[in-house]
């Protein structure tokens, strides 16, 4: 049985959607960072997050990780991690504390204390002797200036002068569009913009959604919102769910039966406390 060459990359995953290969190096994992290691000898794809990443960016590395998994990573001719099978996710506030999280992060711990071979484009092996991927670099053809022909003189030649001719005077010509009369103005009709009115009854939910937001927003700093085929809003943070509810125009505020169920009572109450409060005001 053949064996062939497998090899891992290490990538920052940056807040705007973009991974950037970088130097396979432990000291890479900062707690503001998300890092994406492809390793191929384990057909996993590890995602770790730092203890100072927001829910907002771990989702979009999470999204970045996918697509390693689904497609690899392609480098010339060569495609790294083509038979990946899964992604492990993996929270370093949750180390030491949740098994799954604990287990995966010794797994990857491994990885990085094995000795390897750095080879181009930071791609790395852990086999001794591997083969370089290749890498084939287009070249583009030469394009070979043409010199300019040299051009010829022309003969001279003695310039002919003709006689002025004198130019025919115009005859008069009465007009029968000759008046003294003045024209008559045309002034143009304006007429008045339509005048689009919005619904109150629109203004005011929408009023009331964002008073929802900004109470939440009293007491975590980084939340994650999505709207529901039936209109309503769910709200989490990097632990879990808050809450989900619903404004219907000219009704009240409902939430739903499951919402606050993992947040501190007095959160709750004084989150409902400042919504009513900013209600006040319109």
């Amino acid at each position: 049985m053949i064996k062939t060459t497998s090899f891992a990359l290490m990538f920052d995953a940056r807040p705007g959607g973009e991974i950037v290969p970088i130097k396979w190096d432990k000291n890479s994992f900062m707690p503001e960072t998300s890092i994406i290691v492809l390793d191929e000898d384990s057909e996993s794809v590890y995602l770790w997050h730092g203890v100072k990443q927001g829910l907002v960016a771990r989702r979009t590395a999470l999204r970045q990780a996918e697509s390693l998994k689904g497609h690899g990573y392609t480098i010339g001719k060569t495609i790294i991690g083509r038979d990946i099978k899964g992604i492990k996710e993996i929270d370093s506030r949750k180390v030491g504390k949740v098994p799954e999280d604990t287990k995966m992060y010794e797994d990857l711990q491994e990885i990085l204390d094995r000795k390897f071979t750095q080879l181009d484009n930071f791609i790395v092996t852990f086999q001794a002797g591997a083969i370089k991927p290749v890498v084939v670099k287009r070249e583009e053809p030469k394009v070979q200036a043409k010199t300019a022909p040299t051009p010829t003189k022309a003969p001279a030649t003695t310039p002919v002068v003709s006689k002025p001719v004198s130019a025919a005077k115009p005859r008069e010509v009465a007009s029968e569009y000759e008046s003294t009369e003045p024209m008559p103005s045309i002034k143009s009709e304006t007429k008045p913009a339509p005048v689009i009115e919005a619904s109150t009854s629109s203004l005011l939910t929408d009023a009331k959604v964002a008073f929802v937001f900004s109470a939440i927003l009293e007491h975590y700093d980084d939340i994650w919102v999505s709207k529901k085929q039936d209109g309503s809003f769910a709200v989490e943070q990097m632990d879990g769910p808050i809450c989900q509810f619903s404004i219907k125009e000219g009704s009240k505020l409902n939430f739903t039966t499951n919402s606050f169920s993992g947040v501190d009572t007095k959160i709750t109450m004084s989150i409902k406390k400042k919504f009513i409060e900013l209600s006040k005001l319109i």
